[in-house]
C-alpha cells in the first residue's frame, strides 16, 4: 500500500493540540471587526470636518480589514475562490500588504498553486526576514511544491528562532518522515508531548505515524493516548484504521473492535460508523451494518463510499428499489469529486467501477437489461483504467479517506472563527461586504470630486462587483466613467441609472454622448431626438447631426446642419459633418466644398482630409487619396481609419510594401481591427506568403463572421496553402452570405 500524505495539514486536529496562527494575520476576527467599525466611524468623522487625507487613510483602513474578514469567512465556509479574490483585493487597497498575502498565500496553496505562493511569500519576507509566521507558511508551500530539503531547513531554522512554537515542530516532525529521518521525527515529536503532555497530542503524534506508515510507532502513540484519557476522541478510530492499513482483512475483527469501542464513546462519529459499516459488509452482516451506513452517508465527508456500501447491503437484503436510489446517488457523486479530485487516479477509478457494478445488479434486478447493460460497459472501461487490482480490501479502498482533520476548508473555520456557527459566518459575509461598499463608494466619491476620476470610477466598479443595486452606485459608476473619458464603460451604468431615472435629462444627455463616443450612433441618435435642451445648444444639435450621418441617415441631418450653419459660419467641424453627409449620399461636388471651406476655416480641423481621401478613392483618384490621406495623418497619425484607407489606397497603387508596414502597425495598435486583417491577409495572399495570410484572414473572420469578402479571401488562401475541404467550407459560406444579402455570386 502506497503512503498516503495528505497535502493540507491536520490543523483541525492541530488547532486542539497547539496554538493556531489566524488566516488572516494576527488579529482575531472580533480585533479585526473593531478595527473596521473604528475606521468607518472615524472616515466619516473626516469627512465631515473637510479632513479627506485622514478621511481617506480610515476608509482604506477598512477596505482592508473588511476585505481580511470577508476573505477569512469564505474560507472558513468553504469558497476559496471567493476568499482568493478578497485577500487578492486587500494587497492593492491599502499600504499594509502583508497580512492579505499570507492569507492568499495559504488559500493559493489549497487550490495547488504552491509555487505562486512561494513566489508571493519570498517578497514578504524579503522585506521582513525576521517573520515568523510567513517564513512558516513558506515552508508549508514549499513542502506542498516537494521541495522538502528546503522546507525542512526553513522550519529548523524557525525552531532554532522559537522553540516554544509547537505548530512549528509539528510541522518539522512531518518534514523529517518525509526525509525518511524517523528517529529526528521521533525526537521532535518526543518535545511535542514533553510539552503538551495531554492525550490529543498523541492522538495527532499517532495520527500522522499512521499516514507515513509506521504503523508500530502509530499503535504506540494512540495506546499512549488511551492511556492518558480512555475518552479521548479518535484514538480507537485510528487504531481500527491502522490495523486495516497495516494488514488488512486479516485484522477485520480487531479493527471491529476499535471502531465498536470509538462509537460506544461517540455513537454519531460518521467516519467511524463508515468504516464498521463497510466492515460488516465484507463479514456480510448486512442487516447490522445498514444503520451505521446510513448515518454515514447522511453525515460523513465521503458520502459516495457510504452510499456504495449501502447499497450492496440492500442488495444482499434483497431490497433493490432502495438499493437502485442509493447507487444512482452514490454515482453522481463519485462522478462529480473525480471530476475535480487532484489525487492519485486508481482509487478514484476502482470507487467508478465497482458503483456502476453495483448499479447493473441492482438495475438487472429490477428488471431493466437495457440498463444493467449500459452499467456493466461503463464498469469495465472504469475498471480497464485502473492500474492496479480492484480487490475489495477495505483498508486499500477507502485509501485516503477525507478525514476532517486533513481537509484545509473545514479545519478553518475551527482555527481561525472558532465555535462559529454556519448562520454566523455568513452574517459575517454580509457584514464584510456592506462595509466593504459603503468604503468603496464614499473613498470614490471622494477622488471624483477632486476630479481623480479615472481611480474614482475603479473604485465605484470595485463597489458595483459586490453590490451592484447600491444606492446612486450605477450613476456615479457611469459619471465618473464618463469624465475619465472612458465611454465604453460608462455606457452600461448609465442605461441602467436612466431606466431608474427615465426623466433625468441630464444623465439621458450623458449617456447619449458616451454612445456617440463609442460609435454607437444610432442610440445615440436616438436619445437626442427626445432631448428639448437640444434646440437651444449648438453642441448638442452637432452632436445630433453628427449621430444621423454616421448611422447612415444623412438626408435627415440636412435640416438640424442648415440651422447651425446660419448661427456658426465659421464653425470648421460643422463643414466637416457635412461634407460627410454629402459624400454619404454620393454628393462629392458639395462634399468637397464643405470640406475645402472647413479647411481654410481651420487647416488642422480633423476628418477633413480624410474625407476627401476616401471620396477620391471612391471616384478612382489615387494619387489625390495618397496625398488627402498622408495630410489627415500628419495632424492626426493616430486617426485609425485614416491609416487604413491609406494602405488600402496604397494597395491599390501597387504600393504593396509600405502598405505591408503601415497595416502592421496599425494591428500593433488595433489587433481586433477587422478590415485592417482582412486587407492584410489579401496583400499576403497576393505577395505568396499564403501561410502568413491564412493566420490574419482566420482572425478577420473571427471578429467578423458575417463579412464574404473575407471568407472568399480566406477560402483563396487555404486553397493556396492545400487545405482543400477547408477552403470548399469558406467558400460555401461566403455563397450562402452573398445569397442572403441578394448580391450574386462574385467576390
Amino acid at each position: 500500500m502506497s503512503c498516503r500524505l495528505p497535502r493540507a495539514l491536520p490543523l483541525a486536529l492541530l488547532g486542539c493540540v497547539l496554538v493556531g496562527t489566524p488566516l488572516a494575520g494576527e488579529k482575531a476576527p472580533t480585533e479585526s471587526a473593531a478595527v473596521l467599525t473604528r475606521a468607518l466611524t472615524e472616515a466619516e468623522r473626516g469627512l465631515a470636518a473637510g479632513e479627506l487625507e485622514i478621511a481617506e487613510s480610515r476608509y482604506r483602513t477598512a477596505l482592508l480589514e473588511a476585505g481580511l474578514l470577508l476573505g477569512a469567512a469564505e474560507a472558513s465556509l468553504g469558497n476559496l475562490d471567493e476568499a482568493r479574490a478578497a485577500f487578492e483585493q486587500t494587497t492593492r487597497v491599502a499600504v499594509e500588504t502583508r497580512r492579505g498575502r499570507l492569507s492568499l498565500a495559504l488559500i493559493l496553496i489549497e487550490q495547488g498553486e504552491s509555487g505562486q505562493a512561494v513566489g508571493l511569500l519570498r517578497r514578504v519576507v524579503g522585506a521582513h526576514p525576521g517573520d515568523f509566521a510567513a517564513r512558516r507558511l513558506m515552508a508549508r508551500a514549499l513542502m506542498a511544491e516537494d521541495r522538502v530539503d528546503e522546507a525542512v531547513q526553513e522550519l529548523a531554522e524557525l525552531a532554532e528562532m522559537a522553540p516554544g512554537d509547537l505548530e512549528n515542530l509539528y510541522l518539522l516532525a512531518r518534514g523529517h518522515l518525509i526525509q525518511q529521518r524517523p528517529e529526528a521525527a521521533a525526537a521532535d515529536f518526543a518535545r511535542l508531548a514533553e510539552a503538551r503532555p495531554i492525550a490529543e497530542t498523541h492522538v495527532l503524534i499517532g495520527r500522522t505515524y499512521r499516514d507515513f506508515e509506521a504503523y508500530g510507532r502509530a499503535r504506540e502513540a494512540l495506546e499512549t493516548a488511551l492511556a492518558l484519557d480512555p475518552r479521548v476522541r479518535r484514538a480507537h478510530y485510528y487504531l481500527g484504521t491502522v490495523e486495516l492499513f497495516d494488514r488488512g482483512q486479516a485484522l477485520l475483527e480487531s479493527a471491529m473492535r476499535h471502531f465498536e469501542q470509538e462509537l460506544e464513546l461517540y455513537p454519531d462519529d460518521p467516519l467511524s460508523n463508515l468504516y464498521l459499516g463497510t466492515a460488516l459488509v465484507e463479514l456480510r452482516r448486512h442487516e447490522e451494518a445498514v444503520p451505521h451506513l446510513e448515518l454515514a452517508a447522511e453525515r460523513g465527508p465521503s458520502p459516495a463510499d457510504a452510499l456504495q456500501f449501502l447499497g450492496r447491503a440492500y442488495l444482499a437484503l434483497d431490497r433493490p428499489g432502495e438499493a437502485l436510489e442509493v447507487l444512482r446517488r452514490g454515482l453522481e457523486l463519485a462522478e462529480a469529486s473525480a471530476a475535480v479530485a487532484r489525487g492519485p487516479a486508481d482509487a478514484r477509478e476502482r470507487r467508478l467501477s465497482s458503483l456502476h457494478y453495483q448499479l447493473a445488479l441492482a438495475l438487472r434486478r429490477t428488471g431493466d437489461e437495457a440498463g444493467a447493460a449500459v452499467q456493466f460497459e461503463a464498469a469495465r472501461q472504469s475498471s480497464a483504467r485502473s492500474t492496479q487490482s480492484s480487490r475489495e480490501i477495505l483498508g486499500r479502498y477507502l485509501e485516503g479517506e477525507p478525514e476532517e482533520p486533513a481537509s484545509f476548508t473545514s479545519s478553518i473555520g475551527s482555527i481561525l472563527l472558532p465555535g462559529w456557527s454556519e448562520a454566523a459566518k455568513r452574517e459575517l459575509v454580509e457584514t464584510a461586504r456592506r462595509a466593504l461598499v459603503q468604503a468603496y463608494f464614499n473613498l470614490a466619491v471622494m477622488l471624483t470630486r477632486s476630479e481623480r476620476f479615472a481611480r474614482g470610477a475603479e473604485l465605484f466598479e470595485q463597489a458595483a462587483a459586490i453590490d451592484p443595486d447600491h444606492p446612486r452606485l450605477q450613476y456615479s459608476l457611469g459619471v465618473a466613467s464618463f469624465n475619465a473619458g472612458r465611454f465604453e464603460q460608462a455606457t452600461a451604468p448609465l442605461s441602467r441609472a436612466l431606466a431608474d431615472n427615465p426623466g433625468d435629462d441630464a444623465l439621458r444627455r450623458m449617456l447619449a454622448l458616451a454612445w456617440l463616443n463609442t460609435d454607437s450612433y444610432a442610440r445615440a441618435a436616438e436619445l437626442l431626438a427626445e432631448d428639448d435642451e437640444r434646440q437651444r445648444n449648438p453642441a448638442l444639435q452637432y452632436a445630433y447631426g453628427l449621430a444621423l450621418v454616421r448611422s447612415g441617415r444623412a438626408a435627415e441631418a440636412e435640416a438640424t446642419f442648415e440651422r447651425l450653419l446660419r448661427d456658426n459660419p465659421d464653425w470648421a467641424e460643422l463643414y466637416v459633418v457635412l461634407g460627410q453627409a454629402h459624400a454619404q449620399q454620393d454628393d462629392y461636388q458639395a462634399a468637397t466644398g464643405y470640406l475645402r471651406r472647413a479647411l481654410e476655416l481651420d487647416p488642422g480641423v480633423a476628418e477633413a482630409h480624410a474625407t476627401l481621401g476616401d471620396i477620391f478613392l471612391r471616384q478612382g483618384k489615387l494619387e489625390e487619396a495618397e496625398r488627402a490621406l498622408r495630410a489627415e495623418l500628419r495632424g492626426h497619425p493616430g486617426d485609425r481609419r485614416a491609416r487604413y484607407t491609406l494602405a488600402a489606397v496604397l494597395e491599390l497603387n501597387r504600393k504593396a510594401g509600405e502598405a505591408l508596414v503601415l497595416l502592421r502597425a496599425l494591428l500593433r495598435d488595433e489587433p481586433r481591427f477587422a478590415d485592417a486583417r482582412y486587407l492584410l491577409g489579401k496583400i499576403l495572399l497576393a505577395e505568396g506568403a499564403a501561410e502568413e495570410a491564412v493566420g490574419h484572414l482566420e482572425a478577420a473572420a473571427a471578429l467578423a463572421p458575417a463579412d464574404a469578402n473575407i471568407r472568399y479571401q480566406l477560402g483563396q488562401a487555404y486553397q493556396k496553402v492545400g487545405e482543400i475541404d477547408r477552403a470548399a467550407r469558406q467558400f460555401e459560406t461566403f455563397r450562402q452570405l452573398k445569397r442572403a444579402r441578394g448580391n450574386g455570386e462574385g467576390p
